[in-house]
C-alpha cells in the first residue's frame, strides 16, 4: 500500500468515523477494567492506610525539622489478601471453610513514593534524617523519597 493510498483511506466519513468510535471503545475499555479491579472496600483500605501513614510521617518530620509539614504518600498497590490452595495435578482450588474463603496471609499496601515539604527541607542535614527515617520505615528506596522547603 503506498502513502498516498493511506491517506486517501481517512478522508472517507464512514472511515474516520469507525476509527473514532473504536478509539472510544478502547478508552471506555481502559477505564472500566481498571474501576472493576477495586472495590469499594479496597479503596477505602487503601485511603485509609494512606491518611494513617501521611499522619505518621507529619509527627516524625515535624519531630525532626519542627513547624508546619505537608506529606503525600502514594501506594505501588493496596492490601492484598492470600488464600489458601488446594491443588492436585490438574487443577487449583481455594479452601473454603464455613462458607468463605481461607485466608492465609494479609499483606499491607506497598508505599511507591513520599514527597514532604517542610520549614527546613532545603538543609541538607535535615533532609538527609527526614530520608533516612522515611527509608527505614517503609522499607523504600531513598530515590523514593522527596523532601523540598516550604514557601514560607
Amino acid at each position: 500500500m503506498k502513502k498516498r493510498e493511506f491517506f486517501d483511506l481517512f478522508r472517507s466519513k464512514k472511515t474516520v468515523a469507525v476509527l473514532i468510535a473504536a478509539a472510544l471503545f478502547g478508552v471506555l475499555l481502559l477505564f472500566f477494567s481498571q474501576s472493576a479491579d477495586k472495590t469499594p472496600a479496597q479503596n477505602d483500605d487503601n485511603a485509609e492506610y494512606i491518611a494513617d501513614a501521611e499522619n505518621k510521617i507529619k509527627q516524625t518530620v515535624g519531630a525532626i525539622c519542627g513547624g508546619d509539614v505537608y506529606v503525600i504518600v502514594t501506594l505501588e498497590y493496596g492490601r492484598e489478601t492470600q488464600y489458601a490452595k488446594n491443588t492436585t495435578e490438574n487443577s487449583e482450588q481455594t479452601v473454603v471453610s464455613s462458607g468463605s474463603p481461607l485466608k492465609t496471609r494479609t499483606a499491607d499496601p506497598v508505599v511507591r513514593g513520599i514527597s514532604v515539604v517542610c520549614r527546613n527541607g532545603a538543609d541538607p542535614v535535615i533532609r538527609q534524617r527526614i530520608t533516612e527515617a522515611l527509608s527505614c520505615a517503609y522499607g523504600i528506596s531513598s530515590a523514593r523519597i522527596y523532601v523540598a522547603p516550604s514557601g514560607r
